[in-house]
């Protein structure tokens, strides 16, 4: 097999097969990329500040790049203008952009973070101060160090007017059970600040380095790893109305939690910060679309109730649907089921007036 495949492959984007409709429609799960704070925060990068780069093959590396520098995929990850023409096309009126996630960097020091994220966040309100009623945006946070964490997310509120912020699977291989985080799910709780939990791979992933299953296997176990620890760790019982979208149809989780409830029952370890079966706290989360199949979205809607499942499409990489509408289309839903997942749940949760 030849290099010469590659430029057939990739997303392409295409007028949607579905007919648009009445209601507004919002993509929870997109990402853009800020040049700017990438110059502030990539001088200070070594590999072993982000073990996923070890688990990624050459040809993966190569493809990534060759990907993504391509200009009009380029223009995608960056610019307004090439995002409403897909957008258009998609049948999308608007989405939640939120930082590609190599661009969390939280390896970064309490200094030179704030610096770079405060330039992803006046990036991205210049792009929603110029296309208000087609964008709406989510904070980055230094999430390696907690208190700076809860102070970004205070400015990101009230100066930005963000409702919510993004998360990794991880902080530098720490779990989210750990304790020293609980001020910012407090701090999410008080402002009524909606995460958006979106992986960057897995940093085990020793056997995940070939056939891409670094990201096709780990970006959904890293966040069914995250969303246990958090679970089990008792997040939701001290802060019970903090909320939570995890991407990728929440990982695994999601539909295998049974066997966690069966645990629950008859092992002493799953015990020390709860008192309910995991799945009862499970059922606080959201989820989006990006499944792949329209019956695990059905799944998701029978379990968790349609105002728990949001679209998202995960643009512009190529591990999502280029037609969310077309695609959604092929689920069973009501009109009030639809409209829900379409954009009334990440209207409600991201305070989208309109």
């Amino acid at each position: 097999m030849t290099d010469e495949w590659w430029p057939e492959l990739g997303p392409q984007w295409q007028p949607t097969t579905a007919q648009k409709p009445p209601g507004r429609t919002i993509d929870v799960h997109t990402h853009l990329m800020v040049d700017a704070s990438a110059e502030v925060a990539n001088p200070h990068f070594k590999p072993e500040m982000d073990p996923r780069t070890f688990f990624s093959p050459d040809v993966t590396k190569r493809y990534n790049k060759e990907f993504r520098s391509q200009p009009h995929i380029a223009a995608k990850f960056r610019e307004p203008a090439a995002r409403i023409e897909d957008m258009d096309m998609q049948g999308i009126d608007m989405q939640v952009i939120a930082i590609a996630p190599p661009q969390y960097y939280y390896w970064l020091d309490s200094e030179v973070a704030p610096r770079a994220i405060h330039l992803q966040h006046e990036r991205f309100t210049e792009v929603v101060r110029e296309h208000p009623d087609r964008f709406v945006a989510v904070a980055n946070l230094p999430m390696d160090h907690p208190d700076l964490a809860v102070e970004v997310m205070r400015e990101a509120k009230e100066n930005y007017g963000f409702h919510g912020f993004e998360l990794n699977g991880d902080v530098n291989g720490a779990d989210y059970d750990e304790r020293r985080f609980d001020v910012v799910w407090e701090a999410a709780e008080e402002l009524e600040m909606t995460a958006i939990l979106h992986p960057m791979g897995f940093t085990d992933g020793q056997r995940m380095d070939d056939y891409y299953l670094v990201n096709v296997i780990c970006m959904p176990l890293a966040s069914t790893v995250a969303i246990s620890r958090m679970i089990l760790g008792g997040v939701w019982e001290r802060f019970p109305d903090f909320n939570m979208v995890v991407v990728h149809g929440g990982g695994y989780l999601p539909f295998y939690f049974a066997r966690t409830d069966h645990a629950f029952g008859v092992r002493p370890e799953l015990r020390h910060h709860i008192d309910r079966l995991p799945s009862e706290y499970l059922h606080k989360l959201h989820f989006d679309t990006a499944v792949f199949k329209p019956e695990m979205v059905r799944y998701l809607i029978d379990e968790f109730g349609a105002e728990k499942v949001l679209m998202g499409t995960d643009y512009p990489f190529d591990m999502g649907p280029t037609d969310p509408l077309g695609f959604l289309a092929d689920v069973p839903m009501t009109e009030r089921e639809r409209s829900l997942v379409l954009g009334d749940n990440a209207a409600r949760l991201f305070k989208i007036d309109g």
